[in-house]
């Protein structure tokens, strides 16, 4: 039986840590300390869109964060500070907090369609390309004459 589940991912441009906020941040004391945990939120963020929820009614409070980060509440708190005054973080009306570039940097996936990645690169490095480029319709066969024997008629000819 296959296993069908979706997989949510993180996707991190080759530039992340060059962006303003980040370089910020992390030129702070304690700053990658609270880079880690902006990642680690980011990561907790994923299947709720952006939001960070326990689940549908539960908002994560501080306190919760720091224990799914395995930070001090301190540290925490004053990470939850900075990230709001830089933009990285956002508080919604209902008191959940929201990670505001989160929608730049979602992908989402399912077993299948890992499954089907995974073919078509093996695929691709089993099979030499067949063309130069273009399509393959550019190609054309040759044409090839054939000698046919007088007692077998042409199809759709009569003798």
């Amino acid at each position: 039986m296959s296993d069908n589940r979706k997989y949510y991912y993180l996707k991190l441009k080759e530039n992340y840590f060059d962006d303003d906020s980040i370089v910020l941040l992390e030129s702070m004391q304690d700053g990658v300390l609270y880079s880690n945990i902006l990642l680690k939120l980011y990561l907790k963020s994923l299947k709720n869109g952006g939001r960070l929820q326990l689940d549908e009614d539960i908002p994560y409070t501080a306190q919760m964060i720091a224990t799914i980060t395995r930070q001090q509440i301190g540290t925490v708190e004053r990470a939850l500070q900075i990230f709001l005054k830089l933009g990285l973080v956002e508080v919604l009306d209902s008191g959940t907090f929201y990670m505001s570039n989160i929608e730049l940097l979602i992908g989402q996936s399912s077993t299948e369609a890992e499954r089907k990645r995974a073919a078509r690169l093996q695929n691709r490095a089993i099979c030499a390309p067949r063309t130069d480029g273009g399509h393959l319709s550019d190609i054309r066969p040759p044409k090839i004459e054939i000698e046919l024997p007088d007692w077998m008629p042409l199809k759709g000819k009569t003798a």
